[in-house]
């Protein structure tokens, strides 16, 4: 993926806001939406429904890709574990876990940030949510790439799903015989779900707590580094931590495009004629950068109101976990930094290699030095 595809949107939103474009493994025409009113407006359209009007997948749909009263009854189901109150008492062993991350490198002198902090933070927290030990975890790694392997590669790796699924399954087993104050426990107890259905939701909850977390985190740490008069600020408690962590997901979204929607008749977008099955994304980054909304989007401004910015979308699906973003960054951000206070880029920030799927962006590696600090 490019390392800079916003002057690319900002192209789009000008002279083709509603553009076709072409998809692998996409029957039908494929719609790109780039203004900030279209995606907001599309986000909320009932007539843009969640899934495919075909779909192979044989196991129950998710959270992502179910609509109407089926989604808000999954959403109902897990709702309670992301609000504000319950997400705080999740601050302590976050902490910790930022902590011990930094702990294991910090005598070093010298660190990759994504394998070695940002990857491992939000894995790491989404299994602390759901109750599971860290002797019955698969190392992030090895989550993330799982993860990628059975959602992202094309056509679908049914083995690699399959092998998500054993894992997940291997999870909810555990959960059974070893019940805590944990969300896997209130389900099962709920008995709101079938088997699979718990699974999937399990499955969706590991995925959607770290695959978008890990981009974001890694953009904001490259963020703070290229400016250190806002990081300082920011570690002196001068900047309101709410205010800029918005900021920071409005200027780099970690989803540039929302989950496919699907048109369930003929519209019109803008001036484009779609077409009832048609595919319509959403590029929730380009939105984000629209000078129409956001005035001066390329230039990072913590003191701005960046509400209401889409990267967690809007409408129905907004996203769940946002307080738990929030409070994963803020308490990352802090732990790294204040630790390791002269923290600095190894290479030329041109040279950071950018990827992880097609609708999704972040760095690929932060490789880091800063002076070795011994164990507090």
């Amino acid at each position: 993926m490019t390392a800079d595809p916003y002057p690319g949107y900002a192209w789009l939103r000008e002279h083709d806001p509603v553009c076709p474009v072409g998809g692998p493994h996409v029957p039908g025409r494929m719609w790109l939406v780039t203004r900030y009113d279209d995606v907001r407006a599309c986000l909320a359209d009932r007539r843009l429904g969640s899934r495919a009007p075909v779909d192979p997948d044989p196991h129950p749909p998710g959270l992502s890709h179910l609509d109407g009263p089926g989604h808000a009854r999954l959403r109902r189901l897990v709702a309670a574990a992301f609000t504000p109150a319950a997400v705080a008492r999740l601050r302590d062993r976050t902490a910790r876990t930022c902590a011990d991350a930094v702990e294991s490198f910090a005598g070093r002198g010298h660190a990759d940030l994504v394998a070695e902090y940002t990857r491992e933070i939000p894995v790491a927290v989404m299994h602390d949510l759901l109750g599971v030990p860290e002797t019955e975890r698969a190392p992030a790694a090895d989550v993330l790439d799982m993860w990628y392997r059975a959602k992202f590669r094309q056509p679908r790796d049914e083995a690699s799903l399959a092998e998500l699924l054993d894992y997940v399954g291997e999870l909810v087993a555990y959960k059974r015989t070893h019940p805590g104050d944990d969300l896997t426990t209130r389900l099962i107890d709920s008995d709101a779900l079938t088997g699979e259905e718990l699974e999937v939701m399990v499955m969706t909850l590991i995925g959607a707590g770290h695959i978008t977390t890990i981009q974001f985190l890694g953009t904001t740490v490259l963020h703070l580094l290229d400016h250190p008069g806002h990081r300082a600020a920011l570690l002196r408690g001068d900047l309101d931590w709410p205010r800029a962590v918005n900021e920071l997901l409005r200027l780099d979204s970690p989803s540039h495009v929302a989950e496919y929607r699907y048109a369930g008749e003929n519209m019109t977008l803008a001036d484009a004629r779609v077409g009832e099955g048609d595919v319509v994304l959403l590029s929730l980054a380009a939105a984000n950068r629209d000078p129409d909304r956001f005035p001066d989007p390329g230039t990072l401004d913590l003191t701005r109101d960046a509400r209401p910015h889409l990267a967690f979308g809007h409408g129905a699906h907004t996203c769940l976990g946002s307080h738990l973003v929030r409070l994963e960054t803020e308490i990352a951000v802090t732990t790294l930094f204040g630790r390791l206070p002269d923290l600095a880029l190894d290479i030329p920030g041109g040279e950071v290699a950018w990827g992880y799927a097609p609708t999704f962006r972040g760095p690929l590696a932060l490789p880091v030095t800063f002076t070795p600090s011994t164990s507090r």
